[in-house]
C-alpha cells in the first residue's frame, strides 16, 4: 500500500462545517491506463500539485471544486487536439488558481513540464491496486470509507 500511496494517493486536509465536524481528511485515488487522455492527465496532475503544495490554503477546496466543474463541463469527453486544446485548459486552470489566491505561475510552470507518460504509469499502478487489492472493477467509481 505504501508504494501506491506515494504514487497516486492524494491527501487533502479540509475544513468542513458538517454537523459539528471541524476537520476532515479526504483521500482521492485516481486510476487509468495507457489510453487516458491528456485532459484527464492534466486534471490529475493539478490535484497532485494542489494537494501536495497548497492543501493548507483556505481556498484549495474551492479551487478543486471549480476545476472539477470546468473539467466535467468542457473537457471530460473532449479529445485534446494538439497544443492549443491543452494550452486552453492550462490557461483556465491558472485563471481559477489566481481567482482562489493560489499561485497561477506555479501551476503553469508545473503543467508545462509534466510528463504524461509518468502520470499514466502512476494511474496504471493505481488501477492494478484497485483491482487486485480492493477488488474494484476497472472503470467504476467507488467510495471506500473507514469513518467513525
Amino acid at each position: 500500500w505504501a508504494t501506491y500511496s506515494v504514487l497516486v494517493f492524494f491527501y487533502l486536509n479540509i475544513i468542513l462545517q458538517i454537523e459539528g465536524s471541524k476537520d476532515a481528511r479526504v483521500g482521492l485515488l485516481f486510476s487509468g491506463n495507457h489510453t487516458t487522455n491528456l485532459f484527464s492527465l492534466l486534471f490529475v496532475k493539478v490535484f497532485e500539485i494542489t494537494t501536495s503544495s497548497y492543501s493548507h490554503k483556505n481556498n484549495a477546496l474551492n479551487f478543486l471544486d471549480q476545476l472539477s466543474s470546468v473539467y466535467q463541463q468542457k473537457y471530460i469527453l473532449t479529445s485534446p487536439v494538439g497544443v492549443d486544446g491543452t494550452q486552453a485548459f492550462i490557461d483556465e486552470i491558472c485563471k481559477l488558481a489566481e481567482s482562489n489566491g493560489l499561485p497561477s505561475e506555479s501551476f503553469r510552470s508545473s503543467l508545462s513540464e509534466f510528463s504524461a507518460d509518468e502520470v499514466r504509469s502512476h494511474l496504471s499502478e493505481a488501477e492494478k491496486f484497485l483491482s487486485t487489492t480492493l477488488r474494484s472493477e476497472s472503470g467504476v467509481n467507488a467510495i471506500f470509507t473507514n469513518g467513525r
